[in-house]
C-alpha cells in the first residue's frame, strides 16, 4: 500500500517531451510499463549509455518506457541518443549536489507524477542517492531492480591507520558507504551484477543483500554486422594522421588518473618503432599527459584525438585496443566493444575486466600499473601481426556469442517479467 505523504513535500518535475497525440494521452496518466533512472550521473558515460540502450531495447519490444534524468546529462549527448532511440524523457531536479532534503522533495514529486510495474535503477553510492529509491519503495507499489555498475573499491585496499605505529585503528571512513550499502539493499527487489567475480561476493559480504536476489547480467553491446573494410580502415587512418604501415594502438575513454593512461605512455618507449597510439577522449589529465608525451620524444607516435561523438572509426580500425585501468573498473565496455570489432585488448587485469576474455586467447591481461608488462605484451602482438589477427577473430566471436545487446536485453526482459509475477 503506498504511503500517503503531505503535498506540501512536493516540487515541480520537468514535463517529458510531446512526441506524438499517443505520448501525450499516456502522460496524462503519466503510467508506463517500465521507468529507467541513470541515478547520480556526474557525465555521460558507459554506465548511463547502457541504461539508454536497455529503455531503447524496451521500447522496441513495445515496452511503454520513460527515463528520468538529471541536470547533469542535460548537455550531453544523452537527451539526442534518448530521442534516437524512441525513450520518453522527464527531467529531474535531483542531484547528488542538492541538500538530502531537496532530493527526497523532488523525489516525492516525481514518483507522485510518474507510475510504473518496474523501475530500473543505476545503484549510485553519490551523496542522497539512496533516498530515491527509498522514496520509490515507500510511494509506490512498483517492483525496483538497480544494476551495479559500479563499486567503492575493496575495504582490504585501503590499509587502517596504525596508532602508535603498531596498534590497528577503526575503519571509520567505510561506515557511510557500508550504511548506504545497506540501504540499496533493502530497497531493491533485486539487483543485477553486471560481474561474476568481483561485485557479488563483495556485496553479500559487506553490504547485506541476500544471494536469492542477486543475478549476474553482464553489458551488453551491439555487434556490427560486418567489420569495416579495408578501404574503410585506410580512411579512417587517414583521417587521424596514421597509414597503413602504423601498427596502431587505440585508447579511448575518459582521460583521467584512475583510467592507466600514463602508464601507457611510459610503455611506449621502446615499443617498435611501427607502434602508433591514438588517445580518444578528453579529461583532466589530458594537458599533463600531452606534456609527457613530448617529453618523451613520443610526440610524432602519440595522438591526442580529443573527445569523438563516434569513436568506433578509429576503435575499428586498430590493431589493437589498450584498457589500461589501474581502479578496479566493473566490466570494462571499451574492452568488449573493442572486441566487437574484432579488435584485440590489452587490458588491466583488476575489477570485472579479468573475465571478459582468456588472456592468450582473445587478448592479453596485464597487471594494473605495470608499464614493463604493458610494453612486453604490446611489443608480442606488433611483432607478430597475423597472430594478432586471429586473436582478434577470436575476440569477436566471443563478443557475439557472450555480450550481444539482444542476448542481454532478453535476460533483463526476463528479470523484469519474474518481478511482476
Amino acid at each position: 500500500m503506498p504511503l500517503a505523504l503531505p503535498l506540501s513535500l512536493a516540487t515541480s518535475v520537468a514535463p517529458a517531451r510531446n512526441v506524438d497525440s499517443a505520448v501525450a494521452l499516456r502522460r496524462m496518466t503519466d503510467r508506463y510499463d517500465l521507468i529507467y533512472l541513470p541515478l547520480g550521473a556526474a557525465a555521460f558515460g558507459g554506465a548511463e549509455r547502457s541504461l539508454l540502450d536497455l529503455a531503447g531495447g524496451a521500447v522496441a519490444r513495445g515496452k511503454r518506457v520513460l527515463t528520468l534524468a538529471e541536470p547533469a546529462l542535460k548537455d550531453t549527448l544523452f537527451p539526442a541518443l534518448a530521442a534516437e532511440r524512441g525513450v520518453d524523457l522527464a527531467w529531474v531536479d535531483w542531484a547528488p549536489e542538492r541538500s538530502l532534503l531537496h532530493v527526497v522533495r523532488s523525489a516525492i514529486a516525481t514518483f507522485r507524477r510518474y507510475r510504473a510495474p518496474v523501475i530500473h535503477f543505476n545503484i549510485s553510492w553519490r551523496p542522497g542517492m539512496w533516498s530515491v529509491p527509498v522514496v520509490a519503495r515507500l510511494l509506490t507499489s512498483a517492483r525496483l531492480i538497480g544494476s551495479m555498475r559500479a563499486m567503492p573499491d575493496p575495504h582490504g585496499l585501503i590499509p587502517a591507520k596504525r596508532h602508535f605505529g603498531f596498534v590497528p585503528g577503526m575503519r571509520l571512513w567505510h561506515v557511510p558507504e557500508v550504511i548506504v550499502g545497506h540501504v540499496w539493499a533493502r530497497a531493491l527487489h533485486s539487483t543485477v551484477s553486471i560481474n561474476r567475480d568481483d561485485f557479488p561476493a563483495r556485496l553479500i559480504r559487506h553490504y547485506g543483500y541476500r544471494r536469492d536476489r542477486l543475478r549476474v547480467i553482464y553489458n551488453g553491446v551491439h555487434i556490427p554486422a560486418a567489420l569495416p573494410s579495408p578501404d574503410e580502415r585506410a580512411e579512417s587512418r587517414r583521417r587521424f594522421g596514421f597509414s597503413d604501415r602504423d601498427f596502431l594502438l587505440c585508447c579511448a575513454g575518459r582521460v583521467s588518473t584512475e583510467k592507466g593512461i600514463a602508464h601507457l605512455v611510459r610503455a611506449m618507449e621502446g615499443t617498435p618503432p611501427e607502434c602508433c597510439l591514438a588517445i580518444v577522449g578528453d579529461g583532466p589529465a589530458r594537458a599533463e599527459l600531452e606534456v609527457e608525451v613530448k617529453e618523451r620524444g613520443l610526440a610524432d607516435r602519440v595522438r591526442f584525438l580529443g573527445f569523438q561523438a563516434d569513436p568506433y572509426g578509429i576503435i575499428g580500425a586498430s590493431d589493437v585496443v589498450v584498457v589500461p585501468s589501474t581502479w578496479y573498473e566493473a566490466f570494462g565496455r571499451t574492452v568488449v566493444e573493442a572486441m566487437a570489432y574484432g579488435v584485440p585488448v590489452v587490458a588491466s587485469r583488476i575489477g570485472g575486466m579479468g573475465e571478459l576474455f582468456d588472456s592468450g586467447v582473445e587478448g592479453l591481461l596485464v597487471p594494473a600499473g605495470d608499464p614493463d608488462a604493458l610494453r612486453d605484451a604490446l611489443t608480442a602482438l606488433a611483432r607478430d601481426r597475423n597472430a594478432t589477427s586471429e586473436m582478434g577473430g577470436r575476440a569477436r566471436a566471443l563478443a557475439r556469442e557472450r555480450y550481444s545487446f539482444d542476448r542481454v536485453l532478453e535476460q533483463y526482459l526476463t528479470a523484469y517479467d519474474e518481478l511482476s509475477k
